[in-house]
């Protein structure tokens, strides 16, 4: 089961995500060093196609987009925030 649901999700075409988790805290994660890996990730290099394809998981449970690409909204909020959370004031 989750910790964390996603309430929202904007893509931009320079393969940033900004997420606001139900608790309010807001961050980035960038995904263009997965999508520099190629292979599934490839069609995502196409900045409109990253926008138009990604969708929120059922529940807040994640971001998906196609060719089952998943990522869990646990595990985006340890990328938005891999120095540990900031303080109240950024929320």
């Amino acid at each position: 089961m989750p910790l964390y649901e996603i309430i929202d999700a904007v893509a931009q075409p320079d393969h940033t995500v900004t997420i606001t988790w139900a608790d309010g805290l807001r961050g980035v994660v960038d995904f263009l060093p997965v999508i520099d890996r190629g292979g599934w990730f490839t069609p995502l290099r196409d900045g409109d196609y990253f926008v138009a394809t990604m969708t929120v998981l059922e529940g807040g449970a994640g971001l998906t987009w196609p060719e089952e690409i998943d990522y869990s909204a646990d595990f985006l909020r340890k990328l938005a925030f891999p120095d540990g959370l900031p303080d109240v004031a950024h929320r």
